[in-house]
This record gives structure tokens, C-alpha cells and sequence, in this order.
């Protein structure tokens, strides 16, 4: 219902201010070239945004995110004054380590385990801008996003430590990782406060494909106290595909700056 009530509202706020200002959008009788509210960017600018979330008193800077979760560095770059153009670039890289002791008897056992992975990131879209003359500044965007995800390594290392020496338990694990390509197309709008700086708001259907997975091996190697070194290795197929369509209302406030 929120959802609902966020795509109601940006659709009726982007009519209204294209039917009052239609008749009213000015042009250059040389070029013929849309030009609109004097605070707004032109052909040749260039701009980054940011996002800002949370309330007043909890409020972060965030760059935009893609539709598969990680952050990126998000420009436009103003082809023409009324057609502008996306791109998004991230890296994320995410890898957590834990670590845990415990006594079982007079043994005492540490398990260190560790699991990465990273995902790389790129937008590439375009953005029609409506006619107006006042510092609304509607448009429609159509984007395509591509994120290659990467391996996703576990390494389990276990040791338990004795009066007489020390046993291993080392264990790695590899899972391929994937491809997710997404389409999505949307509106939004930019308010500018004063000559090249506004916040703003989107709202888009998404599709998306995810592929993910392939082979996974797993290896193991037993280094017992007292005894011979035990290897046991495993390979399988476990591939997940995933198809994606929704609404994704980007609710934040979007800040850009144009230079």
C-alpha cells in the first residue's frame, strides 16, 4: 500500500507540472533546443548524486544503489538539455571472518572461519526530460544494469590444541558465482534549490535475471594428533535462476550537484 500511494503521488506530481507548464517551454529559435528553468543543467554538464537516508536524527550518505544491492557511484551527463545520460559504477566486497574458542574437557578448541566475495557493478540509461518551466524537472528513464558476482570463497579452519599436540581440521569451500542483468524503467524528478543543485525522488518497474552458482567444491584435509593425514574431496552442480519483476520506489532523497 505504500508503494502504491509513493507511485500515485510522483505520477500526479509529474502531470500537473507538465500540463501547466507545457505551454509554456521555451526554446532556442537557433537550435531549437528545449531550455528550461534557468537553475537547471544544460548540454554538456555533468553531475554525481547521493542519496540520504534515515530521519533527522539518524540521517546517512549513501551512494545510490543498484537493483541487486550494492552501492554505486552514480553521474549523468547532459547530451542534449532535455536527454541526458546514466551511468553507475560499484565494487563491493564482502568478506566477514569469525572467530570462537571453547573448552570440551581438558581440550581446548579454536574454529576461525572466513567467507568472501565480490560483486562488480555497471548502469548504463537515459533520461527524456519533460518540458517546464519551473524548478520541477520531470522526466522518463530507462536503465540497464549488469552485476557480475564473484566467487563466493569459505575457508573453516579448526584446531584443537591437547597436552600432547595439536589436531587440524581445514576445510575449503568454492561456489561459482554469477551474472544478474536487470531492465528498468521508471519516472522521477529533480527540484532544484538553486543553479545546478536539487533532491529529488524515482520510481520504476524492474525486471531482472539472476544467475548464480555452477560447481562448488569442497575440500577437506584432517591432520589428526596421532595418525596419518586424511583428504576428502567433493565436487557438485548447484546453479540457482531467478527471475525478478516489481515495483521499486526509490523513497530516499536524491541529492545532485551539476558542473
Amino acid at each position: 500500500m505504500k508503494q502504491f500511494r509513493i507511485a500515485i503521488a510522483l505520477f500526479i506530481g509529474i502531470f500537473i507540472s507538465v500540463q501547466l507548464n507545457a505551454q509554456e517551454e521555451k526554446t532556442s529559435e537557433a537550435k531549437n533546443e528545449y531550455v528550461g528553468h534557468p537553475f537547471f543543467p544544460t548540454k554538456g554538464d555533468i553531475g554525481l548524486g547521493f542519496s540520504i537516508d534515515g530521519l533527522i536524527d539518524n540521517i546517512n550518505l549513501n551512494s545510490r544503489n543498484n537493483e541487486y544491492g550494492e552501492n554505486i557511484l552514480f553521474g549523468r551527463y547532459y547530451w542534449k538539455n532535455d536527454v541526458v545520460l546514466r551511468l553507475g559504477l560499484g565494487i563491493n566486497l564482502d568478506r566477514t571472518k569469525r572467530e570462537q574458542a571453547d573448552s570440551v574437557g581438558s581440550t581446548w578448541v579454536e574454529k576461525d572461519s572466513t567467507v568472501s566475495q565480490m560483486l562488480i557493478n555497471v548502469s548504463l540509461g537515459i533520461e527524456k526530460h519533460l518540458p517546464t518551466t519551473n524548478r520541477l524537472d520531470p522526466y522518463l528513464f530507462s536503465q540497464l544494469d549488469l552485476t557480475f558476482i564473484g566467487k563466493r570463497n569459505t575457508d573453516i579452519n579448526v584446531r584443537e590444541n591437547t597436552s600432547v599436540g595439536v589436531g587440524r581440521d581445514d576445510r575449503t569451500i568454492k561456489r561459482d558465482g554469477g551474472t544478474a542483468i536487470g531492465w528498468v524503467n521508471g519516472a522521477g524528478f529533480n527540484y532544484f534549490l538553486t543553479k545546478n543543485f536539487s533532491i529529488g525522488t524515482e520510481l520504476a518497474l524492474q525486471i531482472q535475471f539472476i544467475t548464480e552458482g555452477g560447481t562448488v567444491t569442497d575440500n577437506r584435509v584432517i591432520t589428526p594428533i596421532n595418525g596419518s593425514v586424511t583428504n576428502n574431496f567433493e565436487r557438485r552442480e548447484d546453479q540457482l535462476n531467478r527471475t525478478q519483476i516489481q515495483v521499486n520506489p526509490n523513497a530516499l532523497i536524491n541529492v545532485s550537484y551539476f558542473f
